[in-house]
């Protein structure tokens, strides 16, 4: 079924529009339920099975008490068919329904336990593959940590509410035994058990719905807290530079306090209505015998086997109860994550059909971009480049760059004009075809908890060792590898102290360099590299001449003496695109950075900024 249907919240809602939100809420979870039905048939028809042997075991208890209370035979009468047993049988048969029943309930406790760990590992699966499958800009609008709180605290939540929603109908069957064994046995007190444990669940609806509306809250400003968490993790070392200022601390106070209230307000109706449920229907059992002993109820075994089942009735109802409210609890819970697969799913990455195994020439043409509602990023952006160029591109901050790299990258689509490679759509190229071609080195060097083999190789089984190594002596990190403790088998993670900056800089290279690209993007490769290290990743991408369409993003012009042309982007626009040479005439951009990079290159000479 589909994720899209939407609950709406009103004010005051009837008993048709609670309907129409339980529906509704039914339909966006019951995919999570698609390896789960057969599990819930088995544990409806175990707990009604249960339900009437705990029936059957409690009328054999009070007409064993009775018998031998009074040193005779037992009598069991049941639908006007009366059977007596010795003492010895009718213990033997409650030791048999006792363990038959314990048998019974082990298994209906089990099947839930088995549907939430299906259910978490197939939610995770589908929740990672719509992220991953996802278009570029669904996860670049995401928030750090947004993700990360819907893997684990929505999951978690709707895995738990599987749980309690198999609890509700197993502890709400085993209810309907004991009180159709009631019915058989009195009757008229099962009806009052009946009519008013109903009104008294209608009663109890307002505070269930006000549970809800309170998880909703705090299920959202979970999320927000998990976002700021994140940030205090990404920002530690800043923090322990600037120092945790009072304004500082007081933003994450303050997101503890948003959670604060609907935490309080949530853990105190948990509690709240199931106890109220607990008092009202322990006065309805008191009421219910009252009947018992006003009517009749046959004889004193009866009449204890009646009490005793509708005690047992009440202590499922009240289970019932519990468990409706948590699944109110849970519910917010589960439309967030149905909401973020919604969400991921809704974008997924678009992917043509035409297989492509060579790239010999990229031409964008009038090619415009704007975000969404925004002002136009990028606008008639026309340049055409060749296999074995290396292009240079620079511009003041805020131009566009970033957003041409990720037209480059087939990141985001453009919103106007053509993209085209070989003389085809770029759009219409089989992703993989695309994936295994074009490679990406960012500004910001990440590495993921593994061996420098494994981040250099990223997941790809086709780059075998020799390729690794390969690879890293082309992006001049061969010989530092070697150099650390267990050589390419050290592990190195995001915040591994084991390589500097510049050594994690240059891993990354690595990584691109492995697959063999047609055409590689490195977005300012050299900003942590020493004098040094720069120069060994120039030759790097020099090498690359001829075979590789290399694309530079730069500021430093010492990085720019390798290629052979650049690309002036200013105001979103290519302003200019020519050699270097002959941009420091024409261009006054390029004209100004040139005259300032050089006195920077000279000791002692004033510096003044591009401004003046």
């Amino acid at each position: 079924m589909s994720l899209s249907t939407r609950r709406e919240g009103k004010p005051k809602r009837s008993v048709l529009s609670t309907a129409r939100e339980s529906v509704a809420a039914w339909r966006r979870i019951a995919p999570f339920f698609t390896k789960s039905r057969g599990k819930i048939v088995l544990i409806a028809v175990a707990s009604v099975v249960a339900g009437l042997l705990e029936a059957a075991l409690l009328t054999l208890i009070a007409a064993l008490a009775l018998a031998l209370a009074e040193s005779r035979e037992v009598r069991i009468d049941l639908i006007g068919i009366g059977a007596d047993l010795s003492i010895p049988l009718a213990l033997g048969l409650g030791v048999a329904l006792a363990v038959l029943r314990g048998v019974l309930q082990l298994w209906v406790a089990y099947l839930p336990a088995v549907m939430s760990g299906q259910a978490m590992v197939d939610l995770r699966t589908r929740l990672f593959d719509a992220f991953v499958g996802a278009a570029w800009p669904s996860k670049a609008s995401e928030r750090d940590g947004g993700f990360q709180s819907v893997m684990l605290n929505q999951v978690r939540a709707t895995s738990e509410t599987i749980i309690l929603i198999a609890g509700v109908i197993s502890s709400g069957l085993m209810f309907l035994s004991l009180l159709a064994s009631a019915v058989v046995m009195s009757p008229p007190a099962a009806a009052v058990i009946t009519v008013v444990s109903l009104a008294l669940f209608a009663v109890l609806r307002p505070l269930a719905r006000s549970l809800r509306k309170s998880s909703t809250i705090l299920s959202s400003e979970n999320i927000e807290y998990a976002k700021t968490t994140q940030e205090v993790a990404a920002l530690a070392e800043e923090t322990e530079v600037f120092g945790a200022s009072t304004a500082y601390r007081e933003r994450f106070y303050s997101q503890l306090r948003a959670v604060q209230v609907p935490f309080q307000r949530v853990r105190y109706l948990s509690g709240a209505v199931p106890a109220l449920y607990q008092s009202v229907a322990l006065l309805v059992l008191v009421l219910a015998l009252g009947v018992v002993a006003l009517l009749g109820a046959g004889n004193v075994a009866t009449l204890g086997a009646v009490v005793l089942i509708l005690v047992r009735a009440v202590t499922y109802g009240q289970r019932v109860q519990t468990s409706i409210t948590s699944v109110d609890e849970k519910l917010p819970f589960v439309h967030h994550l149905a909401d973020a697969i919604e969400r991921y799913e809704s974008q997924p990455q678009e992917t043509g059909r035409q297989s492509a195994d060579h790239i010999g020439d990229l031409t964008m043409s009038g090619v415009g971009f704007r975000y969404d509602r925004g002002e136009e990023v990028l606008r008639d952006v026309s340049f055409s480049v060749k296999m074995g160029e290396i292009i240079g591109i620079v511009g003041p901050s805020g131009a566009g760059k970033s957003t041409l790299v990720q037209l480059l990258l087939r990141l985001r689509e453009p919103s106007g004009g053509t993209y085209s490679v070989n003389g085809v759509s770029a759009s219409d190229i089989d992703r993989g075809d695309w994936r295994r071609m074009v490679t990406y080195v960012p500004q910001s060097p990440q590495l993921f908890y593994g061996s420098v083999r494994e981040n250099i190789r990223f997941f790809r089984d086709d780059i075998d060792d020799a390729a690794v190594e390969d690879a890293a002596r082309r992006a001049h990190i061969h010989e530092d590898i070697l150099r650390l403790p267990e050589g390419y088998d050290t592990i190195v993670g995001a915040r591994a102290s084991l390589v500097s900056g510049g050594q994690r800089q240059r891993i990354t290279l690595a990584r691109a360099l492995a697959a063999r690209p047609a055409v590689m993007i490195l977005d300012e490769p050299t900003s942590a590299l020493d004098v040094k290290s720069e120069e060994s990743v120039q030759a790097s991408l020099q090498e690359l001449a001829g075979e590789t369409v290399v694309f530079l993003v730069a500021h430093r012009l010492s990085t720019l003496a390798i290629c052979d042309r650049v690309m002036v982007v200013s105001d979103g626009t290519i302003a200019a695109f020519d050699t270097a040479e002959n941009l420091v005439v024409t261009n006054s951009y390029f004209s100004e950075v040139s005259e300032i990079s050089g006195r920077a290159a000279t000791p002692g000479l004033p510096r003044r900024s591009p401004r003046g």
